[in-house]
């Protein structure tokens, strides 16, 4: 055995309070924890294992503390007092070890779980002895108040976490900032008005005014989000963002102010990186009908004439957002569990009829890209559905991490407009044929037979997508055919 027990003090390194070793291969003998000895001087554990209890007999009249394992020292924060554990029972702990708020509920002040080297190798073991103290509604509360309260508000399904505080709070004391969700108290503190050009921005962040007559930069940054703008009478809207490539010699810049004169309020231009010399139409909320009967599509023409494409490029998507409220309405307040239950059955059966029919929806949709609409939820679309876990994050067929709505990405790029029209009908069709679907195990609802006898015979309602879907299943895509 090459380490040697010395005494308890404060480590000369990490400067925390522990049994004090020496090691042979440490020079001059110094007197340091067990850790910095390992990590820091690359001591070799696998030759000489970690010194533990067994190894050392503890001196009797060592206290220690039961929530880190290390000695006490002194009368500061590694001095010993008495916290609570999960069951109420009392552990002496360092006055560091002990949490920074009492539960507002129960008036407790708890041990926190930390540092405990054992406990680390066995978390499952003991990790359930401690408590933890979170941000519930701006008070602090131990687990087995925030349960209660949960209870008591409808169940945790109720609730969201605003990343910007820390704080898990009532979904109907929350707010929206340009499609992301934080508590009111976030927002009433850091959302104000620009007295230029009265833009909603946030406090703390650069803000870029726009204006089309005198901004010189049409195309904006990639993380820039306006308030959105709304046109057509629905019960839910779509937009949808469209990557663009120049091909000859009008530049991005041109291309993105010539689009931006067209669209005029409807939509606005964004940078991004997957693009070569490009740009990307993003348009605010339109409904369907909106989109088929009113929308300035000759844009698309413009772009043509001018050398763009979209069709024919490797770098090319297109991605539709629905909203939410296509799904039962936005949760708010009174909102019951079983509504949100009822809201989450629908978008699990809208995700499945995508998922569950991969290689169909890649053909009409054009491309079968993995990196930027992958598939790979398929089988775990109930986490996906209720906690927005994904393993792609936002690069998945159906992308649940924004607050306000889904993005469907699995589309081909195309400055063809009943391209366009058939991704966002295909998208509004997925929404309607599966609102009141019945699924059992048995049935074939989600089939891609029953849905395009669906879509077939609502062809007056979805032209542009039965169009397409005749198109792609009837023959091969001619690649002269004009889909730029």
């Amino acid at each position: 055995m090459t380490y040697g027990l010395v005494d308890v003090g404060v480590c000369g390194r990490c400067n925390t309070p522990d049994f004090l070793f020496v090691h042979s291969s440490v020079r001059h003998s110094r007197i340091y924890c067990v850790e910095c000895i390992t990590r820091v001087l690359d001591v070799d554990n696998s030759i000489d294992p970690l010194p533990t209890a067994e190894n050392f007999p503890i001196m009797a009249d060592t206290l220690t503390c039961h929530a880190c394992d290390r000695p006490a020292f002194g009368d500061g924060q590694y001095s010993l007092v008495q916290a609570h554990l999960a069951d109420k029972s009392k552990i002496p702990v360092h006055k560091k070890c002990q949490s920074q708020e009492d539960c507002a509920d129960c008036g407790l002040n708890y041990a926190e779980f930390g540092n405990n080297r054992w406990y680390r190798t066995n978390p499952t073991v003991e990790s359930n002895r401690f408590t933890q103290i979170l941000r519930l509604d701006n008070l602090w509360r131990c687990t087995s108040c925030a349960e209660d309260y949960y209870r008591a508000n409808g169940g945790e399904v109720n609730f969201m976490y605003c990343e910007h505080c820390d704080s898990t709070v009532h979904r109907g004391s929350t707010g929206t900032y340009r499609g992301d969700a934080y508590c009111n108290r976030c927002i009433n503190s850091n959302v104000f008005e620009c007295d230029e050009c009265g833009c909603e921005r946030w406090d703390s962040d650069d803000h870029e005014c726009y204006d089309s007559e005198r901004d010189s930069t049409v195309i904006h940054s990639w993380g820039y989000k306006p308030n959105p703008i709304f046109f057509g009478q629905g019960t839910y809207h779509m937009g949808f963002e469209l990557e663009v490539e120049s091909r000859q010699s009008v530049g991005r810049t041109e291309g993105a102010k010539l689009a931006q004169d067209t669209l005029d309020n409807h939509a606005y231009m964004k940078a991004d990186a997957s693009l070569d010399e490009g740009f990307e139409i993003v348009t605010h909320p339109h409904t369907l009908e909106y989109y088929q009967q009113d929308f300035e599509w000759e844009v698309l023409d413009k772009l043509k004439r001018n050398g763009f494409r979209s069709w024919d490029t490797s770098t090319c998507g297109l991605h539709v957002h629905v909203s939410r409220t296509a799904f039962g309405g936005m949760v708010s307040y009174n909102t019951s569990a079983s509504d949100i239950l009822r809201m989450q059955a629908h978008q699990l059966r809208f995700m499945k009829l995508i998922y569950d029919n991969q290689r169909q929806v890649q053909r009409i949709a054009g491309r079968s890209s993995s990196g930027y609409a992958s598939f790979s939820d398929k089988g775990r679309l109930v986490p996906k559905v209720k906690q927005g876990l994904s393993e792609r994050g936002h690069f998945s067929a159906v992308n649940t991490e924004n607050y306000a709505t889904l993005e469907i990405r699995v589309f081909k790029g195309s400055l063809r407009k009943e391209r366009i029209l058939s991704a966002l009908e295909f998208v509004t069709a997925s929404v309607e044929y599966t609102r009141d679907l019945k699924v059992t195990g048995s049935n074939s609802a989600l089939s891609w037979l029953r849905f395009t006898g669906y879509v077939s015979s609502q062809s007056e309602k979805y032209p542009n997508l039965a169009l397409i879907m005749s198109e792609s299943f009837t023959r091969e895509q001619d690649p002269s055919d004009d889909e730029n």
